[in-house]
């Protein structure tokens, strides 16, 4: 027998009451329980993170929080159904963590999302930390078995970055740019990170698994001082108010499932290189090979998401995602 969710059924009594006061006796009446089991819901909500007031006489209110819920998301799921394949948590190590641990441990071929208030830590690309504080941000990974090879894999890194971009445009209005190869940023400063890792068989040279880990800076304010440089957020809010997570996160799902449709194993990532390309950042651009020391103009993405440059020298060159770091020319991008 599934075990009950009394705190889960509380909550979305209390959203769906909006500003209309509901009694604790009404609560306990409608869900059949206790007075007593009502005030410990409620207590568990409010540590949590949710704005529940009290009215004497008239009952509890939900004001506007900003707390990630699976309720509220589903309200903006594409397909609601999808609910009830996300898990939210508090604190985790890393929501990539949390996915390779159910992948191990479990072999249904369906999608699972996974999402965290706060990780501790957060990894991202090369073995780099991922600053991830509790309530400002949208962690969020997604656990795919697609039947493909290795290398296949990483083009499902580089759609991710359109698909997070589109979900911001949708979602806020604002827009973001896509720093090659996968690196979001808005006002010059990165905002979201994304970290793919495989579990492959290595008998066949197939992927088993996919895990695919997103990091969105939705609130600023509060980096470390060897951060505030680099890194930004969509929003300066103090009160973390002004923009709605849930609504970006249920938008990335959207966004993520439409790009990447799997069907019993079966994985098929819909054409996103001119979605890619016009949010380049580096398309046209000049730019300096770190490791190389080698300027060259960008002429061109090609479908596999390589840069077509055009070296200083007069040498054309094709680079491949993973082999370099670049770096905007004349900037600190």
């Amino acid at each position: 027998m599934e075990k009950r969710n009394t705190k889960a059924e509380v909550l979305e009594i209390l959203l769906n009451s909006g500003e209309t006061p509901v009694s604790g006796e009404r609560l306990a009446e409608n869900l059949g329980i206790s007075r007593n089991a009502v005030w410990k819901a409620v207590t568990a909500l409010k540590e949590d993170g949710y704005n529940i007031s009290a009215k004497r006489n008239s009952g509890y209110i939900l004001n506007k929080s900003n707390v990630l819920s699976v309720i509220e998301m589903k309200k903006h799921l594409n397909n609601p159904k999808i609910a009830d394949s996300i898990e939210i948590h508090r604190l985790v190590s890393s929501t990539n963590n949390v996915a390779k641990e159910y992948a191990l441990n479990d072999k249904t071929t369906d999608v699972r999302i996974f999402i965290s208030e706060e990780q501790s830590g957060g990894k991202g690309r090369r073995g780099r930390s991922f600053y991830s504080p509790p309530g400002s941000g949208i962690y969020i990974s997604f656990l795919f078995h697609p039947q493909i090879k290795a290398v296949d894999a990483v083009r499902l890194t580089t759609v991710t970055s359109v698909a997070v971009s589109k979900a911001i445009e949708k979602s806020t209005g604002l827009e973001p740019q896509i720093k090659w190869v996968n690196d979001v940023f808005f006002n010059g400063k990165k905002i979201c990170g994304i970290l793919t890792e495989a579990l492959t068989d290595l008998e066949t040279g197939m992927v088993d698994s996919v895990i695919i880990g997103i990091g969105v800076n939705v609130f600023g304010g509060g980096f470390p001082y060897e951060l505030a440089k680099v890194a930004g957020a969509l929003s300066d809010s103090e009160d973390c108010t002004d923009i709605d997570r849930n609504v970006i996160a249920a938008e990335i799902i959207n966004q993520m499932l439409d790009f990447v449709r799997c069907d019993d194993g079966d994985c098929v990532i819909k054409d996103y290189i001119e979605d890619y390309k016009s949010r380049s950042m580096v398309l046209g651009e000049r730019i300096k090979i770190l490791n190389t020391g080698e300027f060259a103009l960008v002429q061109d993405i090609n479908e596999s998401g390589a840069l077509v440059l055009k070296l200083d020298s007069g040498e054309s060159r094709i680079l491949d995602s993973g082999e370099v770091s670049i770096r905007v020319s004349g900037t600190e991008k």
